[in-house]
C-alpha cells in the first residue's frame, strides 16, 4: 500500500519513499478538547529528491508552515511550505508540498524518514522509535504506527496510528469503508491519551 492512501486503502506500508498510486476517500475531522501538541499535528512523506517535495494527509498545510523532519537516528531538520496542491484523486484529501530548507539537512536520513507538522520536536534528542503496540488497545497487527520520541528519553512521545475503521471510528476492515488516523500523546509514564482523529472514507470500499 502506498503511502499517498494510507487512510484510504486497507493497510499502510510504512516506507515513505512509496508515494504514488493514490486512490480516492473523504476525509472526516473530528475535533477534541486540547490536550496535546498546540495546533494540528499531521504527518506527511517526502520524495527524496532535491525538490523538497512530498505529500500530507487529512488536513490542508499551509505555506509557511513548518515541517520537521526525522528519522530513526535523529532530527534532521526542518522545511518551509511554500506551496501546496491538492492531488486529484476523487473524493481524497491529499496535499502535494513544495518547500524550501529552513535548517539541518534532510538528504542525510537514515532508513524511514517522516515529516510531522504542530509536533513540538526536540532537536538534539528527537527522533522515530519503533514501539510493539499502540495505545488503541487494538489486536496485534491491526494498526500502523509511526512513534516519536519528542525529547530524547528513549521512549515514545507521539504517536500517528493508522487502522481500518467504521463511520464511528472504531476498529472495522475493508468492507466498512473508511480508515482512521489518530494521533496519540503521552501525558505521564506509559499513559497516552487521544488528541486527533481523522476518519477517511473509502470510495471503493
Amino acid at each position: 500500500m502506498r503511502l499517498a492512501v494510507m487512510l484510504v486503502g486497507a493497510a499502510l506500508a510504512l516506507a515513505a519513499s512509496a508515494l504514488a498510486e493514490p486512490r480516492p476517500g473523504k476525509v472526516v475531522r473530528i475535533e477534541r478538547a486540547p490536550k496535546g501538541p498546540p495546533g494540528t499535528p499531521r504527518i506527511c512523506a517526502l520524495q527524496n529528491d532535491p525538490a523538497m517535495q512530498g505529500f500530507c494527509i487529512g488536513v490542508a498545510p499551509q505555506p509557511g508552515e513548518l515541517i520537521t523532519v526525522v528519522d530513526s537516528q535523529r532530527m534532521l531538520g526542518a522545511l518551509r511550505i511554500t506551496q501546496v496542491t491538492p492531488v486529484d484523486v476523487g473524493c481524497a484529501q491529499l496535499w502535494q508540498f513544495t518547500a524550501s530548507l529552513e535548517s539541518g539537512d534532510p538528504s542525510q536520513a537514515q532508513g524511514q524518514t517522516w515529516g510531522v507538522i504542530d509536533v513540538p520536536v526536540d532537536p538534539r534528542g528527537g527522533h522515530l522509535i519503533a514501539v510493539d503496540a499502540a495505545p488503541t488497545g487494538h489486536p496485534p497487527q491491526t494498526d500502523q504506527i509511526v512513534a516519536i520520541d519528542a525529547n530524547g528519553d528513549g521512549s515514545p512521545d507521539v504517536e500517528f496510528v493508522m487502522f481500518q475503521c467504521d463511520d464511528a471510528g472504531n476498529i472495522g476492515s475493508a468492507a466498512t469503508g473508511f480508515n482512521c488516523l489518530d494521533v496519540w500523546q503521552r501525558t505521564g509514564g506509559h499513559h497516552f491519551d487521544r488528541v486527533r482523529e481523522d476518519r477517511i472514507k473509502n470510495c471503493f470500499p
